[in-house]
């Protein structure tokens, strides 16, 4: 099963150097993705199966200077590319979205009453969120089961 990966990383250069391990590591380029303009970010991610508030929070890090990474990978390689983010110095993203509120942002609020959920960034989790599964990885990295893509009509 193909999972996708996301995280947060402080700056560009950060999430750079973190898809170059990647790629040495054997992940193709073709399969990992960094945004750096928060332009449709939000949609695509919720298309890939991140839930409403979690995709709000990666565009509200873009937005304050932060880069984020995706990556499409067999599930037998999550536990690989977790750790090479985690050594690249991905952020927390609930540690974030707890800070950015403190200063005043509401940017999940619209999703938390859209019903999607804000768990314990402590624990690692699995919720069902509609149709979909997301694994939380202690507040770091969301996993997800890759969507089947599928062929354009005619």
């Amino acid at each position: 099963m193909t999972k996708t990966v996301t995280s947060l990383f402080h700056s560009d250069h950060h999430a750079n150097t973190a898809a170059n391990h990647l790629k040495q590591a054997g992940i193709p380029a073709d399969d990992i993705d960094i945004w750096t303009t928060p332009h449709n970010l939000a949609p695509l991610l919720e298309d890939l199966g991140v839930s409403r508030a979690d995709a709000y929070a990666y565009a509200e890090g873009v937005i304050r200077g932060g880069s984020v990474v995706i990556v499409k990978c067999d599930a037998s390689r999550v536990d690989e590319v977790v750790g090479i983010l985690d050594r690249e110095g991905v952020l927390d993203l609930d540690e974030q979205q707890v800070a950015w509120r403190s200063e005043g942002w509401e940017g999940t609020e619209a999703a938390e009453q859209a019903g999607d959920l804000i768990e314990s960034p402590e624990r690692t989790q699995t919720r069902a969120d509609a149709d979909r599964v997301v694994e939380i990885t202690h507040g770091r990295i969301r996993i997800q089961p890759r969507k089947a893509e599928h062929p354009a009509q005619e």
